[in-house]
């Protein structure tokens, strides 16, 4: 996958630094399982078990309950792959090719609905973030994501490098 640049230092628009950086974190992450075996992005190198693959899954599941689920409101089907820890996990009936389409898939719909949803607008469901029910802004979901994946490409960086050697962008 080719490399999806930082947003430019000099970007003022809010959303498009917030769609910028979910792009260029998701495609550094994808970036990073090129290359590997299909045993290697199935191979943990943490204690706590998750793979690389694992980690692209994980994110996919995140996309769909952050913008799908509970910001849409839409009713999707969160039962598969179950419970949250499961969703790091890989069964051998899964396919690499599958999870990464999931991922892509659920990329797609939060570019979308990017596109058309105001940042000030709120989510139809609620979340429990602070113990209080919230339905917190579409800028907060986007800011959300995108610190999440900035920490997960952090692991998957870390873990690449455990598994060949390879190490940069």
């Amino acid at each position: 996958m080719a490399e999806t640049p930082e947003p430019p230092p000099g970007l003022t628009d809010t959303r498009a630094l917030l769609v910028g950086y979910l792009d260029h974190n998701a495609a550094a992450i994808l970036r990073k399982l090129g290359g590997l075996s299909e045993a290697d992005v199935r191979r943990s190198t943490v204690p706590s078990g998750w793979t690389p693959l694992g980690m692209v899954k994980h994110l996919a599941c995140t996309q769909r309950l952050w913008i799908r689920y509970l910001f849409a409101g839409e009713d999707v089907d969160c039962s598969w792959p179950g419970t949250a820890e499961q969703e790091w996990l890989v069964t051998p009936e899964e396919t690499t090719g599958e999870i990464l389409t999931f991922f892509r898939g659920e990329r797609d719909n939060c570019t979308r609905l990017a596109a058309v949803t105001s940042l000030d607008a709120r989510a139809a469901r609620a979340t429990r973030r602070t113990g209080a029910e919230e339905h917190p802004t579409f800028a907060w979901v986007l800011f959300h994501l995108a610190q999440s994946f900035a920490r997960h490409a952090g692991h998957v960086d870390v873990s690449r490098e455990l598994l060949d050697g390879v190490t940069g962008k």
